[in-house]
């Protein structure tokens, strides 16, 4: 086979010819990666299959598979923040040589072993263990948008095995990201402080070094990502994610999307919900897709915060305290400010009668908690374009009454 050719004899590493390349056949779903890459394996497919997360799509993952074997996996996005944090592990006197514009972190890597900093054996270990540590946060994801593509675009092919041998060494860190992603969909996340009082107090409580917190601190405030926080602290990401998970669930740290895309502001979307964990999903979301976000979690101030801010759409909680969502929702149809504005309600229960009610008092659409990420974009999008089936603001009328670990490789 041409793979085997390669592996003994090297090529130039390059990447692969255009017609190589050309009219990829395309399949895209969205699913499980794990049932995605079993169905690769059993059938021998050769391709390449990217992986993006639903809650941020901002941050994607890359499998390149042939014959069923596993050639290399990588992330789409954050090549260099990636490289270097690994690299402070294996090699750190490449760490400052990274190019700023890093596209591939293949190439670069193939470039040091064709110069001869890395012996061929190196190479393949340090390719190994990149390909284990993406395929861990890949197998992370319960449900993705996965896209497979007939075609692999590497050359040359240093690595080609098995599935099984990549991924059973790493079981018992799978299941601690699995359990972190919830909280951090990956290392890529980026982080903001809501009260600097509280996220000191609460750290000191695990980790009693407050250099360590003022650092920490100091890396979030310079928009670093997990991989980067964790480089600058001269520690591992899962350690430094299970440190930062319980601020994250107290509200006092936020996660935000990896790339954040200001060419134009997005659509404004209000959020009206007392639930921190319905806000922090939410607002990871939307922001990933490009919306910006207002936050409001005090139903009796939320007419004259939204009057200042006019957004483009209101999500709306319908179980809060003092003014429930309907009361909420009715006041709003009653101004002219908001008579206009699409309205979703949020809710965890999914019946006929809270879907009648809430068309009765105005709203436009319907959500059950936790929303799915792409029926909450879908729905957003159709509700500002007013394309969904019998949208339209109903007649406002009177209410029915019916209510650390760090290393895993065992490269051959």
């Amino acid at each position: 086979m041409e793979e085997i050719t390669k592996l003994q004899k090297p090529s130039t590493p390059t990447e692969a010819p255009k017609s190589a390349i050309a009219r990829p056949a395309v399949q895209k779903m969205i699913g499980s990666p794990a049932k995605a890459l079993q169905h690769i394996a059993s059938k021998k497919l050769s391709g390449r299959l990217t992986i993006r997360n639903p809650n941020d799509r901002s941050v994607a993952w890359r499998v390149y598979v042939g014959q069923g074997n596993l050639h290399f996996a990588t992330s789409v996005n954050g090549a260099r923040e990636r490289l270097a944090y690994h690299l402070t592990w294996y090699d750190p006197q490449l760490e400052g040589v990274i190019p700023k514009g890093l596209e591939s972190d293949y190439q670069l890597i193939c470039h040091y072993w064709k110069t001869g900093y890395f012996s061929l054996q190196e190479t393949r270990k340090l390719l190994f263990f990149l390909t284990q540590e993406a395929l861990m946060h890949v197998l992370s994801l319960p449900k993705a948008i996965v896209e497979f593509e007939k075609l692999v675009g590497l050359d040359p092919i240093l690595i080609s095995v098995p599935f099984k041998s990549v991924i059973l060494p790493m079981r018992g860190y799978l299941g601690c990201w699995g359990k972190i992603a919830q909280d951090i969909p990956s290392p890529f996340q980026r982080f903001v402080i809501e009260d600097l009082e509280k996220f000191a107090k609460t750290l000191w409580k695990s980790v009693q070094n407050l250099d360590f917190i003022r650092e920490l601190a100091k890396g979030i405030r310079k928009h670093y990502c997990l991989y980067d926080l964790a480089r600058y602290l001269k520690t591992d990401t899962l350690a430094l994610a299970n440190l930062l998970v319980p601020v994250i669930r107290a509200g006092i740290v936020e996660i935000a999307p990896y790339r954040e895309v200001e060419k134009q502001p997005g659509p404004l979307v209000a959020c009206i919900d007392d639930s921190k964990t319905t806000q922090r999903h939410v607002k990871l979301i939307l922001e990933a897709a490009g919306y910006r976000y207002l936050k409001l979690t005090e139903p009796a101030k939320a007419l004259s915060v939204l009057a200042r801010h006019k957004p483009d759409l209101i999500l709306l909680d319908i179980n809060m305290p003092a003014i429930d969502g309907y009361e909420l929702c009715r006041m709003l149809r009653q101004s002219q400010l908001f008579e206009s504005i699409p309205i979703v309600m949020l809710t965890g229960r999914d019946g006929a009668i809270d879907r009648m009610r809430s068309r009765m008092v105005g709203a436009n659409n319907y959500l059950t908690k936790p929303c799915e990420p792409q029926k909450l974009i879908e729905t957003i999008e159709k509700e500002r374009l007013g394309t969904s089936e019998g949208t339209g603001t109903p007649p406002v009328g009177t209410e029915v009454a019916i209510r650390g670990g760090r290393r895993f490789a065992n490269a051959g």
